[in-house]
């Protein structure tokens, strides 16, 4: 009996976690299955030029001249059906400047198929693209689960045709979530950032969860030496649904604007502008005629939430603006002189002509006006502020303040006159931290400073 007992509890425990594998090795091999036919391998030829400088001959004499070549270069990617009539969505990097597309589709016995293809729109912001399948019928597609509570350590695969190979499936896990990523001069935000393999090729190409959904669209890797490192990023398919269907109409995708550029606070700004702890982003710039200016929102007030989310950084109040769309309304909450503030802003279109930012011109080089002042072994002078002339190299303020910066306010407490510039500076205490109000090369900043 003991050993009847001793080889059950062996026994039982083995088969669970053995059909627990089986259970997830299937829903592998299902997933990947149902994806085979409705991703896509996309292929193009664009049109590019390049100037040559080459020497022209003139009765014996070399003469350089500059020639521009046309020539077409080939590229890959990857795509996914989102729709019966032959719509595919992929990444616009892989279509763009494209002269002529083709997708290659693959039925469930791997058999290929090349189909003729165009754009029906773009969304530059987010990378997408949708493309057109040409000649009809009715296509295998998979869904976008936009509502799909993504949790990091999820399963998760990526299916495309990475360096031009056949189509292939990777695994992983969603790595982190709200990723953002510097990208050819353009951030992306709100990314997906998965450890399965995705490579050259991919893009385009969906990110899946064990249904067969579709969770995001891969766009990019994070890699020194530009093969997969360990760090792809997907759009995810929150984003792509708001703007799937203007895309496969063809429509121009429009995005929310409120008019404001926020600034992170620190601990030294919060605690010198009267707050516990750090907490919501301080308005650096409230561009005049804008939507959130003419809501009342002022420089120097300190976002807390938008709609109900914490505001930390310009990017949280970014990411929460963005994918709206003209007209909407959010609110927003703020303190003005320590108090709690609410307001309703309708959003402005981003892409329209804005106004331009309220505040000051750009300062010349003209000399300062007023009495002069030393403070920190920094020499100021009144020129509609305090004007930095000079730093000195042992100054507690070396490396922070410039020669031409105007600080406009200490702590809160504005240096409205030449008269108020000596007792503004004198009551700041560099030990315990000090916040300027400043103007550098005509832009604004808040710059907080602590030095012992």
């Amino acid at each position: 009996m003991r050993n009847g007992i001793l080889l059950a509890l062996v026994f039982f425990p083995l088969t669970a976690a053995a059909q627990g594998a089986a259970e997830l090795q299937q829903a592998f091999n299902a997933a990947a299955a149902k994806a085979g036919p409705a991703v896509v391998s996309v292929q193009v030829v664009k049109e590019e030029t390049q100037a040559v400088i080459e020497p022209d001959y003139y009765f014996g004499y070399s003469l350089p001249s500059e020639k521009l070549y046309r020539f077409h270069s080939s590229g890959l990617g990857s795509g996914v059906i989102v729709d019966k009539r032959g719509y595919v969505l992929t990444n616009r990097h892989v279509v763009e400047n494209a002269v002529r597309i083709n997708v290659i589709t693959q039925d469930a016995a791997g058999v290929e198929k090349e189909w003729p293809a165009s754009i029906a729109g773009i969304d530059p912001a987010q990378d997408l693209a949708v493309l057109r399948i040409k000649g009809g019928g009715v296509f295998p597609w998979l869904d976008l689960n936009s509502a799909a509570a993504l949790k990091v350590g999820d399963f998760v695969l990526a299916v495309g045709y990475p360096f031009g190979f056949k189509q292939t499936v990777t695994s992983g896990i969603i790595s982190a979530l709200d990723a953002s990523l510097p990208v050819e001069g353009r951030r992306y935000e709100k990314l997906i950032q998965t450890d399965a393999a995705i490579n050259f090729g991919n893009s385009g190409g969906p990110l899946l969860n064990l249904k067969g959904e579709v969770i995001g669209i891969n766009t990019a890797i994070a890699s020194p030496t530009g093969v997969f490192a360990g760090m792809g990023f997907a759009v995810p398919a929150s984003e792509i649904k708001r703007v799937l269907e203007d895309l496969i109409a063809g429509r121009e995708i429009r995005r929310g604007w409120l008019g404001v550029s926020l600034q992170r606070l620190d601990a030294i700004m919060a605690s010198r502008l009267g707050l516990a702890r750090p907490a919501g982003a301080i308005v650096n710039i409230s561009v005049e005629g804008s939507p959130a200016y003419k809501a009342g929102l002022r420089r120097g007030d300190i976002v807390l939430s938008c709609d109900g989310a914490a505001i930390n950084s310009h990017e949280d109040l970014l990411n929460r603006t963005y994918a709206r769309s003209p007209g909407d309304e959010v609110e927003l909450v703020y303190l003005r002189d320590g108090a709690r503030r609410k307001l309703r802003v309708k959003l402005g279109d981003r892409y329209a002509k804005s106004p331009a930012a309220a505040g000051p011109a750009k300062g010349g080089d003209s000399a300062p006006a007023g009495s002069g002042f030393e403070w920190e072994r920094v020499r100021f002078a009144y020129s509609g502020g305090a004007r930095v002339l000079a730093v000195s190299e042992d100054s507690r303020l070396s490396g922070y303040l410039w020669p031409g910066d105007i600080i406009k306010a200490v702590n809160g407490a504005p240096v409205a006159a030449a008269g108020q510039m000596a007792k503004v500076l004198a009551a700041a205490n560099l030990s315990e931290g000090v916040v300027f109000d400043l103007l550098r090369d005509g832009e604004s900043m808040y710059l907080s400073v602590q030095a012992k």
